[in-house]
């Protein structure tokens, strides 16, 4: 009886430690801020919808910007203006939405 009740002891608290770091480990992976893509159809697009296209459409200003080919093979332009603030004019984005923008350039301007 007296080495029943400390091994049981013993084998609860390395079943808790168990559990616990177990816990950690799903939380770890499961991290949405961790490997997270932006993603161009849910982010970078309405942006450029609501914010761009009425002056870089089909015969505005250069880059067109109507659709995700054109978008992506001006990411570079795309990027560097928005994070200048020199785009839009007339208005702003707010940081998150130029952070998205930068974000997706860095990312390889998916079309995700």
């Amino acid at each position: 009886m007296k080495f029943r009740v400390p091994f049981l002891i013993l084998i609860l608290g390395v079943f808790f430690a168990s559990c616990i770091a177990n816990v950690e480990e799903q939380l770890e992976e499961t991290d949405p801020g961790v490997n997270t893509k932006v993603s161009y159809k849910n982010s970078v697009k309405p942006i450029i919808d609501g914010r761009c296209v009425s002056c870089h459409s089909s015969g505005g200003n250069f880059p067109e910007l109507t659709s995700y080919a054109k978008v992506s093979a001006n990411a570079a332009i795309v990027k560097d203006a928005v994070a200048s603030g020199r785009m839009p004019r007339g208005g702003t984005l707010t940081t998150a939405q130029i952070k998205s923008i930068v974000d997706w350039v860095d990312e390889g301007a998916l079309d995700n």
